[in-house]
């Protein structure tokens, strides 16, 4: 009887071992802006198959550039018990309350890509985003020193399109204030999408009589846009254009010559390091940092990469080099 009691206690403790162990997976939930985007859909793969490799499980869901779904959906993994938090923000501004209830509940929460503003998060990774903007600009002005400018923002609720701005900006003011550039106009491109950015082109040449020498947009999606709209009017080509992103398509723009340069972001790095702090944060482990960024509500620990511009002249050194676009899908 001695033996059987000792037996059932250690297959009890076993079970109850084996309980904890699986209890003690590291869940992490994944929410992203809109999985419609190639960026996005690259950050995913990679972000889950490294988070894996570190003995986490991931649950992603895409908001689909809607700030409502994307709480919602946010709550919902909250549900799963998650331990860490992963938000690529549709609308910065207003996810304080959801991560409050994270927090509540003792998850973790990292800010991917773009800050969340005036919440209580607990580590944000991405790229120097004003350096972005400062590589966009700076790439434009080489190639038109003079002109007429017309600036397309990203949307205006992406605190990373604020930032592209400011480093434009910075770049660009003293040549305003020269009066060696004149900008023409200014606008906005809600959710980034390359429909409206075809309408505010078409908007801004008409306005303007075609009489447009640079579009400084902040990105791959905006350039696509507003390159149709120019297309149409034969300027394809003519006007410098920046972009960001580094998508296929903007490649094989820059490739014919009717998209100047783009800024790549070496996501594969990113997803990489996102997953490793994610799991760091869930372990409670202390996680390194390289920069701290305000957020309305504290000062959050951040690790900021480097981005890179991307012209005709490196495509082979960049993005072929990083395996992040082939050879034959570029050039065929």
């Amino acid at each position: 009887m001695k033996f059987k009691s000792t037996l059932l206690a250690i297959t009890t403790a076993l079970v109850i071992f084996g309980q904890t162990a699986v209890a003690k997976d590291l869940r992490i939930g994944m929410s992203i802006d809109d999985l419609r985007l190639e960026r996005w859909q690259k950050d995913r793969d990679i972000f889950v198959k490294k988070a894996e490799e570190l003995g986490a499980k991931v649950f992603v869901q895409s908001a689909n550039g809607d700030a409502s779904s994307q709480i919602s959906q946010i709550e919902n993994m909250l549900n799963k018990d998650i331990d860490v938090l992963v938000i690529i923000p549709f609308n910065g501004e207003v996810l304080g309350n959801v991560i409050s209830e994270a927090k509540k509940e003792g998850v973790k929460v990292l800010a991917y890509d773009r800050l969340i503003n005036n919440a209580d998060i607990d580590f944000y990774v991405s790229f120097d985003n004003e350096k972005v903007g400062e590589l966009q600009a700076q790439s434009i002005l080489e190639k038109k020193p003079e002109g007429n400018y017309f600036l397309m923002g990203g949307s205006p609720v992406d605190n990373n399109a604020k930032l592209f701005r400011k480093g434009q900006m910075k770049v660009l003011q003293p040549h305003i204030d020269s009066g060696k550039i004149k900008v023409v106009g200014d606008q906005w491109v809600d959710s980034w999408l390359a429909e409206k950015a075809l309408q505010i082109m078409e908007n801004a040449l008409t306005a303007n009589k075609n009489n447009i020498d640079a579009v400084v947009a902040s990105n791959d999606a905006t350039a696509g846009g507003a390159i149709q709209a120019l297309s149409a009017q034969g300027l394809a080509g003519k006007v410098a254009i920046s972009g960001q992103d580094a998508d296929l398509a903007a490649i094989k723009r820059i490739v014919d010559g009717s998209q100047t340069m783009t800024v790549y972001k070496p996501i594969t790095t990113l997803a990489n390091k996102a997953a490793e702090i994610a799991v760091d944060l869930g372990k409670q482990e202390k996680i390194s940092s390289n920069a701290v960024l305000n957020n309305g509500q504290k000062d959050v620990p951040a690790y900021l990469l480097e981005p890179v511009i991307v012209t005709k002249d490196n495509i082979e050194q960049t993005v072929i080099k990083d395996g992040f676009h082939s050879k034959q899908a570029i050039y065929k």
